[in-house]
């Protein structure tokens, strides 16, 4: 048995994989299933979402067709938003195009009336002045017993480090060819910040901070969840084993 080497079923295309390189299918971010290109964080979205919902682990092709369970996602990954929206009633929103959603100012006639909401990789980009905001709306949007399934880059600890603590008034320029935040801060300061950080993809992609683990749970607990745990599940057979322990997909019920 080659040990470097893993073999596995794509939970969202439902097609099988040979002889991955392990360091592959067990990066966060790597293309790694051969035929729908979906990552690690993508197989272990699709694998909770499955276990909240159905109450086992099932490839995607396996959800019943049941119209009757709303979701939501933000800016989800076409390669299972599709899926999904064939099988329940769910739709991506986004929040610079249609179907738009702003976590930070939630319709009134959206609150509780989802099953579900995915957010994966958003919420580092919200402006921190509307970030609590957006943690008490995914909390709202959803049933009472409705799951939030989630992922952002984090680091263990306590302290959250806010890129931009000041963030009021702000653009972002192009200088040469480089990316440059200008910021006016609520007591009329001037800030200007180079080095800047994006994740790629449309809309507002800035990394505004690096959640901290212990600081992230508070936030879920405080917008009202219930609870919030860390998932670090593990299902080889789905291509899903996580070799680190930060950054790692959490799941919060209403």
């Amino acid at each position: 048995m080659n040990l470097e080497r893993v073999d596995f079923l794509c939970n969202i295309c439902g097609r099988r994989n040979f002889g991955v390189p392990r360091e592959q299918a067990e990066n966060r971010e790597y293309q790694s299933c051969a035929h729908c290109r979906s990552s690690l964080r993508m197989r272990s979205l699709m694998y909770l979402l499955s276990t909240e919902l159905f109450g086992s682990p099932r490839a995607l092709g396996a959800f019943p067709r049941d119209k009757s369970i709303r979701g939501l996602g933000m800016s989800d990954w076409e390669g299972y938003a599709h899926h999904l929206s064939q099988a329940l009633d769910y739709t991506n929103t986004f929040y610079h195009q249609e179907p738009r959603l702003d976590i930070a100012a939630i319709p009134e006639s959206a609150v509780g009336q989802y099953d579900f909401l995915i957010s994966s990789d958003v919420f580092e980009h919200i402006p921190p002045a509307v970030l609590e905001r957006a943690f008490e709306n995914s909390c709202r949007l959803l049933k009472p017993g409705g799951a939030l399934v989630f992922t952002v880059p984090f680091a263990k600890g306590e302290e959250t480090r806010e890129h931009f603590p000041g963030l009021h008034d702000f653009r972002i320029v192009e200088e040469g060819g480089n990316r440059v935040l200008l910021n006016t801060t609520r007591d009329g300061r001037q800030e200007r910040f180079e080095d800047l950080v994006f994740h790629g993809g449309d809309g507002m992609t800035l990394e505004m901070r690096m959640f901290a683990e212990g600081d992230l749970l508070r936030r879920l607990r405080a917008a009202g969840f219930s609870r919030a745990a860390v998932r670090a599940d593990s299902a080889p057979h789905f291509g899903i084993n996580w070799p680190i322990d930060h950054s790692l997909p959490i799941v919060a019920r209403a």
